[in-house]
């Protein structure tokens, strides 16, 4: 809870500075119940485990997701918080192998880019530019019953991992716009991470518009010797409000 009131400050003291400056802001709070797939290499063998999108509904005990971006003619700086704690427990396909699985996931992300309109225009946006990604990770995957007797295992670390990245923004019309963000980046061979979302959105005036879009996100990380490999996709939805 700490962490995430720090966050809220900053994202505000940040909004009100942009004001200030003249920037243009926006704020976009979103609603994103990804389903996850995720493998672990363990000197044991591979663990994977899935959690689907309903599963991930059902299973979250606390969510926030939130952007922020203030822009003031090519410039751009936009930020991005993913939070989410979730626990789910189902049989696994093994059968004999093992008959139940267990994903517990604590996560968060703070995403932060610094980017350049390269093609301005009343109407669209293209935006090149870099930044990072911080990744808090607590993960834990548990294989029980059946032959092979039980197989667990655990993660709690952070990270940081630089990335490039891209925006893009378009009117179709008065009313409609598409929009979308990629980027990728790596900290040595063991640690990587990407990202590419694409959406429609609806303006009802000067202030307030909403989106619906996909969005896919994948990092890969060696902690202690395991190897996490997890990906989270699904269906986005957002309300966005602009100073």
């Amino acid at each position: 809870m700490r962490l995430m009131t720090s966050v809220a400050a900053v994202f505000i003291a940040g909004s009100a500075s942009a004001q200030d400056a003249g920037w243009q802001y926006r704020s976009t709070l979103y609603l994103w119940f990804p389903g996850t797939t995720a493998s672990v290499e363990t000197p044991n063998g591979t663990i994977e485990g899935e959690v689907s999108a309903s599963d991930a509904l059902q299973s979250l005990e606390m969510g926030f997701m939130g952007t922020v971006a203030a822009q003031n003619n090519n410039w751009i700086i936009w930020g991005d918080l993913v939070y989410s704690d979730l626990a789910a427990s189902k049989p696994t396909p093994d059968g004999v192998l093992w008959t139940d699985a267990e994903i517990g996931q604590t996560l968060t992300t703070v995403t932060s880019y610094v980017l350049y309109d390269v093609a301005p225009s009343p109407t669209t946006v293209v935006a090149l530019g870099a930044g990072a990604r911080y990744f808090n990770l607590g993960f834990s995957t548990s294989l029980s019953g059946g032959a092979l007797g039980d197989v667990s295992s655990s993660f709690d670390e952070s990270w940081t991992v630089p990335v490039i990245a891209g925006q893009f923004y378009t009117q179709l019309n008065d009313k409609w716009f598409v929009d979308g963000t990629a980027d990728w980046g790596m900290a040595g061979d063991d640690t990587e991470t990407w990202q590419i979302y694409a959406g429609l959105g609806y303006r009802f005036n000067e202030r307030w518009s909403t989106q619906v879009g996909y969005r896919y996100m994948n990092f890969v990380k060696d902690i202690g010797g395991d190897v996490l490999d997890t990906g989270l996709s699904g269906l986005v939805a957002g309300v966005t409000i602009e100073f």
